[in-house]
């Protein structure tokens, strides 16, 4: 009984450890998720069957070393069609490799670039087709506060490269870094 006993308070004393330093870790963390939304230009070709979008999404970033970072992307975006197309959904992913850039400035800017996969739902007639292709993105932002809240705001073009074309789009958000 006395062995069991002990067992138990050596097992609960572990487990509370190892809970506190994965809180404290957690804490000091420099992991850092962040949200977004804003609007997307259908540019090139896309523009053709596509209008004005919307474009949503969130990230999970972490640093590398020195002024890099790795970021992934996960983004949903909407376009209403044009001509014969009813709508143009796009969802998918982007793993970016950003280089931070050092300034005295309030407002810090960063590059990113990076590759993903993408799926591309055409509706036409209310007949819908997909296609799921690699992606590429490059693009500028620039991280700053507002009150107590980090925020950030960028401009990336995304290239899905298609069988036929690139679908390309050019998203234009603001976002909440936590």
């Amino acid at each position: 009984m006395i062995g069991l006993t002990l067992r138990s308070l050596a097992t609960a004393t572990v487990l509370v450890a190892a809970v506190s330093t994965a809180a404290e870790a957690q804490m000091e963390s420099p992991m850092r998720f962040g949200v977004k939304a804003g609007i997307a230009l259908p540019m090139g070709d896309f523009s053709d069957g596509a209008g004005l979008g919307f474009h949503v999404g969130g990230h999970l970033g972490m640093p590398l070393s020195g002024m890099f970072g790795l970021r992934f992307d996960a983004d949903y975006g909407r376009y209403a069609g044009e001509g014969f197309v009813d709508n143009v959904t796009l969802l998918g992913g982007v793993a970016n490799l950003m280089m931070n850039i050092e300034t005295e400035s309030a407002f810090k800017p960063y590059l990113l670039a990076g590759l993903g996969y993408y799926n591309v739902k055409v509706e036409v007639f209310g007949l819908q087709g997909d296609v799921s292709e690699l992606a590429f993105n490059v693009g500028a932002g620039y991280n700053f506060t507002l009150g107590n809240s980090n925020m950030f705001t960028e401009l990336r073009f995304l290239s899905i490269q298609t069988d036929f074309t690139a679908t390309n789009t050019l998203p234009i958000v603001i976002g909440l870094r936590f």
